[in-house]
């Protein structure tokens, strides 16, 4: 184990070791195939594989692969145990940068959220790794949600527009991720709009938003629903919008707010226009990594061949896997739709190949709105 390998807390690990044990000590029911090695038996018969998380341990994402650890383990032939390793820091590149040194054997794995992705192509100081030597085997989706304060006016999408009410919005960092978000907004025509950044966390948000210090927020969809939406029964908050997903390159609605428009129709719905031009064909490729690919899980592309089969092979039925989605849509509120195969891997070549112009359009942007 490297020196950098960082431990959850003594709780973190009880909990995970009751999962393993749940998860292990089960002799393979498969019947060898395509996943076995020449000795016949399947590739990951009694093999323990690493799986890299790069987030602390207890958090939203930190919980839900070790959910998905113990369900992944019983779908894949040979029934291997799978232990979760926290590598929180730099962004998550701390995290990847281990995965990356670690052995190509299909004995370690990787989660990573769409930041990361879009990372390689706009923050890639402290990057050791190269993405598109990676197989994503499968990328959970997440959208994110903007509210208003009634309490400020905003009671509906078009008080967005009163000249009269100044727009203060908040987000975390005005990195490529919440640039294509401010742009999309500041091209709405929304009154004295002002981007206010520097907020730690969904949390800081809404607490901002309900003192008046914003009139609109952000947050994911799963905060949204475990921590905003209550303020929202109580008629404090109003939904406006979302991010949408991204399906065959268009900008959908997310399947767990259906009545909340998505970014492109808000702004169609205020200026009467489409949503066209280098701009918003930036925003549909990030958000194709950033809300598709709010969880996506990596093994290394040179691995060897049977282990990603085995794992392919896992993932469709995790996905399919009733009892798997069931707990999921418990533990984050939000069914989070998965891509796998060519559907992902489609999510993220539309960063990882993202049109030249588009880079420049991001980073005009950035400078421009920082200057």
């Amino acid at each position: 184990m490297g020196s950098n390998r960082k431990t959850a807390p003594a709780w973190a690990v009880v909990a995970a070791a009751g999962l393993l044990i749940a998860g292990c000590g089960v002799t393979n029911t498969g019947a060898g195939g395509g996943t076995g090695g020449d000795d016949g038996r399947p590739f990951y018969e009694g093999k323990e594989i690493n799986l890299i998380v790069p987030f602390d341990a207890g958090g939203a994402s930190d919980t839900y692969s070790r959910m998905l650890a113990r369900y992944l383990s019983q779908h894949i032939e040979g029934r291997p145990e799978i232990i979760v390793e926290n590598v929180p820091g730099g962004a998550q590149k701390d995290g990847i940068n281990r995965f990356e040194r670690t052995e190509h054997d299909g004995l370690n794995l990787a989660m990573s959220s769409g930041a990361l992705v879009t990372a390689t192509k706009f923050d890639k100081e402290g990057i050791q790794f190269d993405l598109a030597g990676y197989e994503a085997l499968v990328g959970f989706g997440g959208t994110m949600i903007i509210f208003g304060s009634t309490q400020a006016g905003i009671n509906s999408l078009q008080d967005l527009k009163d000249p009269t009410i100044p727009i203060f919005y908040g987000g975390l960092e005005l990195n490529a991720s919440e640039a294509v978000r401010t742009f999309a907004l500041e091209e709405m025509g929304l009154a004295r709009f002002e981007p206010l950044m520097g907020y730690d966390g969904g949390g800081a948000i809404t607490a901002a938003v309900m003192r008046g210090e914003l009139t609109i927020g952000n947050s994911t969809s799963t905060h949204y629903l475990q921590n905003v939406k209550q303020l929202e029964d109580e008629g404090s908050i109003v939904p406006l919008m979302t991010q949408g997903y991204v399906v065959d390159g268009r900008v959908v609605r997310d399947p767990a707010f259906p009545d909340l428009p998505t970014i492109p129709e808000a702004y169609e719905t205020l200026t009467g226009k489409k949503p066209e031009g280098i701009g918003w064909e930036t925003y549909t490729a990030l958000t194709a990594a950033q809300t598709n690919l709010l969880r996506t899980y990596w093994i290394h592309g040179d691995a060897p061949e049977e282990a990603r089969v085995a794992l392919r092979t896992a993932v469709e039925k995790l996905v399919a896997d009733e009892e798997f989605n069931g707990e999921a849509v418990k533990l984050l509120g939000v069914h989070s739709p998965p891509q796998v195969g060519d559907e992902v891997k489609a999510s993220i070549d539309r960063i990882l190949q993202l049109p030249p112009a588009s880079v420049t359009w991001v980073e005009d942007y950035l400078a421009r709105t920082t200057a």
